[in-house]
């Protein structure tokens, strides 16, 4: 019964040898038993043994994400590791053939990733620049022709005036370069300023993305193109002189814009010249790209594929050492150095104790040194609160996460996550009941289990992230589907199924048989009585609460079990009791004579109403009532309600002061003390060989010195004077009381969703099919379709995602507020394993859902 309650701790102090400690906590680490307890929580990471393992450890582990980001840019497919055990045994296999200190191996894998990362990214930088030579060149070309196309060839052929000294008015000279688009207006601006109109600007679009996105194209290169638009731009001013002020004016102007010039040729020999020069730099630029691309995709293809005997790519073997050893060494910093010896505390699941011996022993065998590898001894833990630990598997992990929320256990107390895998989804499927519904919730829940590692695969489909949660789903379906045929609810029309016990006569409904009674359900002609809407409404009210009692009982007894099992007699009888009796005879009645009332005829009007029969009970408590529940037996039913409208009341000073007065009786001020931890005897065996006897003196001497010293914890002290008492009890009293009101009503939810949900069903139907359906002909069957495909578009977005998310949460409420306040502490906390297998399992859900 693990899942009832956690499993039982015991609490043990491990002291292993320095030489030793990376050998003994990395055989740990395969058990996933042992909870590490930190020495020292508020001593930062920094200031502990190993933070510089950790630090390098984040670096590799930072230098492999860009290794991973430029894999990701030449569309590498990395292979993931499906096994993390036999990616383990291949770890420990690979140390073994070593010859060498286990750790070591980091150190080794440390440098290959920084070699291999310079390597890379030196092969990464090569290539961009030789993008942005080509992009260059190119650049230039462009230029060059557009220039060519805009000046035309009569700039080569200016001609020489007959006046000598006219020759400067009639030659113009030119400025040709690139400004970014966005800064055109901007450029013609400050130039019309500059030259006072004296120059004649032109500009053109380069187009420059569109080639460099066809140059990477043809390169299959898929990184992004990050340039930004560009513009040619021409100016041609009055007068050739290379030294004149105009000239110098526009080339600051265009020197200030950051971006290039360009000059351009004074012959079309020259220009020829130019062109084919540039074609042939392009020619070369473009051979060495396709070298170094060659390269880098060599280097990129050793890090995809996998080594001999290792289920993953190499990249994600190296990844998942480095976490491995990162979360060795965290672990490790949990331990406090003594000399030479580390000493920590962990707890550990009852009866694992040979288990742990044994790895320890396997440590001693895989140390080359054959340093000893430790002991542990068990301690008592009064100050200390063991954590929560429950064996979890694919259908329990969502239920106990839906508990795990609202707050962890407490350490052995009830927990509720064993009811909340019938009563979570039945709750929701009363709120949900619609047979069609239900039905489609519980397909989508088959196809989630049976097509579970086919989704996996898919990361982007939706359902892959609800795989965690199939199990819950399709209870949630199966709950929905089966209070769908309570309710006797087909998309708003009742089904008849069983055969009605009504029959039409005289445009009424007559019942054939006065023992006739619908086999499962409701009977299909109350659908079409004008009563429907209140009927319905009157028995999925009284439903609710029934339901919602039931469940509140069942917490307040679960209450009276947490008692008995901590031996807190004081609780079962001043607080179990009082609470069970109260709600016993006060909603508990209410829902007995609401069962009494549907089991009862009564004639000429004279049907009890429930709320004015349980006002009186408190009100008129001499009164015989009018209308008793009990026919023709009111003394009777006077008689019971005074007898449960007094157990009722003295239930509340019962309540309040009992708990307190004896509490203060004891002491003036109660004090709950914990004495230090003390050290048991050691069960021990000699983990060392004859040849070892001089270390292992050392050892047993480090190990006595620290077996003398006390605890790391001080003894701690909690005084709770008589008044705290007093203000506790009274605020439990009251809660428990006035809550026993609005938790009752508010099961009424079930009733209000319920109804919601039939009323928006119902709706759907009547304006997107009924009445569509008869209409014939062509035009008939298109609008029947049309209207069809709104009736399912709406049913889906409204009904099966709106109204599940609505329903779930109503349901999530009824749990933690309604159900677990009557007995469920959520002070505890998690047992948190050192465990290998979880932190890389974690780590591969993050990578496969990138």
């Amino acid at each position: 019964m693990s899942f009832f309650r956690s499993k039982k701790m015991r609490y043990y102090s491990l002291v292993i040898p320095r030489e030793s400690a990376w050998v003994v906590m990395n055989e740990l680490a395969r058990l996933d038993q042992l909870h590490f307890v930190d020495y020292d929580p508020q001593l930062p990471m920094i200031s502990r043994p190993f933070a510089n393992y950790v630090k390098r450890c984040d670096d590799s582990i930072f230098k492999l994400s860009c290794l991973e980001q430029l894999l990701k840019e030449f569309k590498k497919n990395l292979i993931y590791c499906e096994n993390v055990d036999s990616l383990l045994d291949y770890f420990h296999q690979v140390q073994y053939d070593r010859m060498k200190p286990g750790h070591t191996y980091f150190d080794e894998l440390e440098q290959e990733i920084d070699q291999k990362k310079i390597q890379i990214q030196e092969q990464s930088a090569n290539l961009q620049n030789l993008l942005d030579r080509v992009n260059i060149i190119t650049e230039q070309k462009l230029v060059l022709e557009n220039a060519k196309e805009i000046l035309g060839q009569s700039v080569f052929q200016q001609q020489t005036p007959h006046n000598v000294n006219d020759y400067q008015q009639l030659k113009f000279g030119q400025i040709i370069g690139v400004i970014d688009k966005e800064e055109e207006v901007r450029f013609k601006r400050i130039i019309f300023r500059v030259t006072k109109g004296n120059a004649w600007v032109q500009i053109k679009d380069l187009n420059n993305q569109q080639v460099d996105n066809s140059m990477r194209k043809s390169f299959h290169l898929n990184q992004n193109n990050t340039s930004q638009p560009r513009c040619l731009f021409v100016i041609v001013y009055p007068g050739a002189d290379e030294s004149s002020s105009f000239r110098m004016k526009l080339m600051k102007v265009c020197d200030s814009f950051n971006r290039q010039r360009i000059e351009y040729p004074n012959s079309m020999d020259d220009m020829q010249k130019k062109m084919i020069e540039l074609t042939q730099q392009l020619q070369e630029a473009k051979n060495l790209i396709e070298m170094t691309k060659q390269q880098l995709e060599q280097s990129l293809d050793g890090l995809v594929l996998q080594k001999q005997g290792c289920n993953c790519s190499y990249f994600e073997y190296m990844r998942l050492y480095v976490l491995k050893e990162k979360y060795l060494y965290v672990n490790l910093n949990y331990l406090t150095m003594r000399g030479s010896i580390f000493t920590g505390y962990f707890w550990l699941p009852e009866g694992l104790e040979l288990v742990v011996e044994e790895k320890l022993r396997n440590a001693m065998k895989n140390n080359r040194d054959h340093y000893p590898t430790g002991q542990i001894q068990e301690l008592k833990a009064y100050l200390y609160t063991p954590p929560t630990y429950f064996n979890l598997n694919e259908v329990t992990m969502p239920f106990q996460e839906i508990v795990n929320t609202y707050g962890v256990p407490r350490y052995q107390e009830v927990n509720p996550g064993l009811f909340t895998i019938i009563t979570f989804p039945f709750l929701f499927g009363v709120m949900f009941a619609d047979i069609a519904h239900g039905f489609m919730l519980f397909l989508c829940g088959i196809y989630l289990i049976f097509w579970k590692k086919s989704l996996q695969k898919k990361t982007d489909s939706m359902f892959n992230q609800m795989i965690p949660f199939r199990y819950l789903i399709i209870l949630m379906g199966f709950f929905a589907l089966y209070n769908g045929f309570i309710y006797n609810d087909y998309l708003s029309i009742s089904l008849n199924l069983f055969g009605s016990c009504y029959s039409p006569e005289n445009e009424e409904w007559k019942k054939e048989s006065k023992d006739c009674v619908y086999p499962f359900g409701v009977d299909p002609v109350w659908q079409a009585s004008g009563s429907s809407l209140n009927f319905m409404n009157s028995y999925k009210m009284k439903l609710s609460v029934i339901l919602g009692v039931i469940h509140m009982l069942f917490g307040i007894l679960m209450k009276g079990v947490n008692t008995l099992f901590f031996k807190n007699y004081l609780d079962f009888y001043c607080e179990f009791i009082p609470q069970l009796l109260f709600m016993i005879c006060t909603f508990g009645w209410m829902d007995f004579i609401i069962i009494v009332k549907w089991l009862n005829t009564y004639e000429n009007n004279t049907d009890p109403s429930i709320i004015e029969t349980m006002i009186n009970q408190v009100l008129k408590p001499f009164d015989e009532p009018v209308n008793p529940v009990f026919p023709n037996d009111p003394q009777f039913q006077l008689r019971v309600t005074q007898i449960l409208t007094l157990i009722a009341v003295i239930c509340i000073p019962w309540m309040l002061l009992p708990k307190p007065l004896i509490l203060g009786s004891k002491h003036d001020n109660h004090k709950v003390s914990m004495s230090d931890s003390q050290y048991q005897p050691l069960v021990m065996e000699k983990q060392v060989s004859e040849s070892d006897e001089d270390n292992n003196q050392q050892f047993q001497s480090d190990l006595q010195n620290a077996a003398n010293l006390k605890s790391f914890s001080e003894q701690n002290k909690e005084e709770h004077d008589s008044g705290e008492i007093w203000v506790h009890q009274m605020i439990e009293t009251i809660e428990f009381v006035l809550g026993g009101i609005s938790n009752t009503a508010s099961y009424l939810r079930l009733w209000a969703l319920s109804l919601a949900h039939g009323q928006l069903a119902e709706v759907f139907y009547d304006m997107c099919l009924a009445g569509k359906l008869d209409a014939g002909g062509i035009l008939g069957g298109l609008l029947g379709g049309y209207f069809y495909i709104v009736f399912a578009l709406l049913t889906f977005g409204v009904l099966m995602t709106m109204d599940v998310m609505e329903c779930f949460l109503h349901a999530l409420r009824l749990h933690w507020v309604e159900f677990q306040n009557k007995f469920f502490k959520a002070d505890g906390y998690l047992f948190n394993g050192y465990s290998y297998k979880k932190i890389l399992n974690d780590n591969l859900k993050q990578a496969n859902s990138k």
